[in-house]
């Protein structure tokens, strides 16, 4: 695996790991969802461990019954039955307690989570056709990458634990970042938009003149009602190209937040001083998901309006 694709990958597991703390933070009860628990109950029980579990138990059972069960024979019938079942019993037993044990353990509630939700992580930036686009989510990774490693190299305590939270926020902003550039990529290579900006105006500028040379009312009012409706499709596609425009700046501007971001984070020094900085970080990452969001659902608007 080459660097870039390690590095898209680790990114991935990082937004995993955010929908994952979503879920968990949005369903107190998830470790008794039953579709939960039922992948977690296939999953154990067909684990080799289990496997070696259930044949050790027939192995004590088919020893027991040839080494145990003729010395029981000469005793009572009670005995007799009480040797062959033994083992069995016991198996069941060692099998009941892997099993509620697989169930009700959260490091495996968390791994099924992950693996149901893994189809809703969206972050591919090889996706991405427009090459100074896809540069930009390259740039917004690369300072993300120096952002988590920042923040590994810092020891365990109650900092870390804060700047672990930076570390979430900073993989919301990635896939943020990522969204808008996808959306304005997808806008891009829409040819129904690009041939739109351009049909448009002619067709409004033919309409004008043939309206000039009409004589018909009938007719002059049609004309009317067209130019008007091709003149209110013309403003919502520059209204879209406007939107298209601002977004891209925002990119520019958001990325070099992220490497202000990074800058900032390797001066946290003692304790007093890095709970303040560290806050200020989070509002403005915050604020930097917040307008690459409001922009993604201002151009959606402006597109639904116009197709």
């Amino acid at each position: 695996m080459s660097a870039r694709q390690d590095l898209h990958s680790r990114a991935q597991n990082a937004i995993l790991k955010n929908i994952v703390e979503n879920f968990k933070d949005n369903h107190a009860d998830w470790m008794k969802n039953p579709e939960i628990r039922g992948k977690i109950f296939n999953s154990a029980f067909f684990k080799p461990a289990n496997a070696v579990l259930i044949g050790g138990a027939l192995l004590a059972a088919g020893c027991t019954s040839m080494l145990v069960l003729p010395l029981l024979a000469l005793t009572s019938p009670l005995w007799l039955a009480a040797g062959a079942l033994a083992p069995l019993a016991l198996g069941a037993l060692a099998e009941a307690a892997y099993l509620y044990y697989a169930v009700n353990n959260e490091e495996a509630h968390a791994a099924a989570v992950a693996e149901m939700l893994r189809p809703q992580v969206n972050f591919n930036p090889k996706v991405i056709k427009n090459a100074e686009l896809r540069a930009k989510v390259d740039k917004a990774l690369e300072y993300w990458s120096l952002i988590d490693d920042a923040v590994q190299e810092v020891p365990a305590g109650p900092l870390r634990i804060r700047l672990e939270h930076t570390t979430r926020e900073a993989t919301q902003w990635l896939q943020a970042v990522f969204n808008l550039a996808q959306q304005i990529d997808g806008l891009y290579q829409n040819d129904v938009i690009g041939r739109d900006l351009k049909a448009v105006p002619k067709t409004i500028k033919d309409l004008q003149a043939r309206l000039a040379l009409e004589d018909s009312p009938q007719v002059q009012q049609q004309l009317h009602e067209t130019i008007a409706n091709s003149q209110r499709q013309l403003r919502t596609l520059q209204s879209l190209e406007d939107q298209m425009e601002k977004a891209n700046y925002q990119l520019d501007s958001t990325i070099s937040s992220l490497g202000t971001i990074y800058s900032q984070l390797l001066l946290v020094g003692s304790k007093d001083e890095s709970e303040g900085r560290v806050a200020r970080l989070q509002e403005e990452i915050s604020e930097q998901v917040h307008r690459l969001e409001d922009l993604s659902e201002a151009m959606d608007e402006v597109y639904e309006v116009s197709y």
